[in-house]
């Protein structure tokens, strides 16, 4: 995979979240007070995705920039930080440390969906998460674009 490449990956990734984050910004709208049981699965379920198209990005930018992938149990979040800072004289951050805040708390989410029955998911425990959903996204194109140009060459 070449630079160019990586850019077509990233921008798959990003209209991808564009699109969870109007499935998110839809089924927000038909939720009136409480949420169903389905409605509530259906916004863990998209959130899932979210996080995961996110770590698709950094996992390319690890791999063709960095050459440097983590491994072991505690991959995911150190990835996330990998992200969060300079690598190696090779590259300035790619996102901000108020981002790495923020995507921190929704990895803990897709660990948590991925860990326990749907049944057990509490609304009021994830509903912030689900209607920040589309200012983060901003962030996240923002972010990205302004490393993908610095690393134009």
């Amino acid at each position: 995979m070449n630079k160019e490449d990586l850019k077509k990956e990233i921008r798959i990734e990003i209209e991808n979240i564009e699109r969870l984050s109007k499935e998110m910004k839809d089924l927000l709208a038909e939720i009136e007070e409480e949420p169903s049981f389905v409605e509530i699965r259906a916004a863990a379920s998209i959130l899932h995705d979210f996080y995961s198209s996110v770590e698709r990005i950094f996992k390319s930018i690890a791999l063709l920039i960095d050459k440097n992938l983590p491994s072991g149990e505690n991959w995911h979040i150190e990835l996330l930080s990998q992200m969060a800072k300079p690598f190696a004289n090779i590259r300035g951050p790619v996102i901000s440390e108020e981002l790495f805040d923020n995507l921190k708390v929704y990895l803990k989410f897709r660990h948590l969906f991925r860990h326990i029955y749907g049944f057990e998911l509490k609304w009021e425990r994830f509903k912030e998460l689900c209607t920040k959903l589309e200012n983060i996204l901003k962030e996240i194109k923002t972010e990205v674009e302004k490393f993908l140009e610095k690393n134009d060459n």
